[in-house]
């Protein structure tokens, strides 16, 4: 798929996303639940949580601007899922791990294909200048 130069560093950090997804799927399939939690905690700090703070500053403002709030609202409910069973497993919980995992990978494709195809169509030019530029 062709992605707007302007996204593609956001959609290049979707595919890190699928690598961790399919990292912790497989630690917690050799029973390495605690490698998995330890992992996923740590990405999640260092790319996830940024990655959400650009969407949630730049792309879903605008979207929600210009009358796209059913997809602002699952992205939203998406985050706030992902950062909950995060934070479940920096707190010792496994249980969430495989939903995490699986969350993790729908999340990206949502956005892949629903999203980011809407941000190119719909959004300004300096918006999504703004999100090309950050750091």
């Amino acid at each position: 798929m062709k992605r707007d130069p302007r996204l593609r560093g956001l959609s290049s950090e979707h595919h890190h996303a699928l690598v961790l997804a399919r990292t912790v799927t497989a630690l917690i399939d050799a029973g390495r639940a605690d490698d998995a939690a330890d992992h996923l905690v740590d990405r999640f700090e260092r790319e996830l949580e940024p990655h959400f703070r650009v969407e949630e500053a730049l792309l879903l403002p605008a979207l929600r601007g210009v009358g796209e709030v059913a997809l602002v609202e699952r992205t939203e409910a998406d985050h706030a899922s992902l950062r909950a069973l995060a934070l479940a497993a920096r707190g010792g919980r496994r249980d969430g791990l495989v939903a995490f995992a699986e969350r993790l990978t729908d999340h990206v494709r949502f956005e892949e294909r629903e999203l980011f195809p809407c941000c190119e169509a719909r959004l300004p030019a300096a918006v999504l200048d703004a999100v090309g530029q950050r750091s």
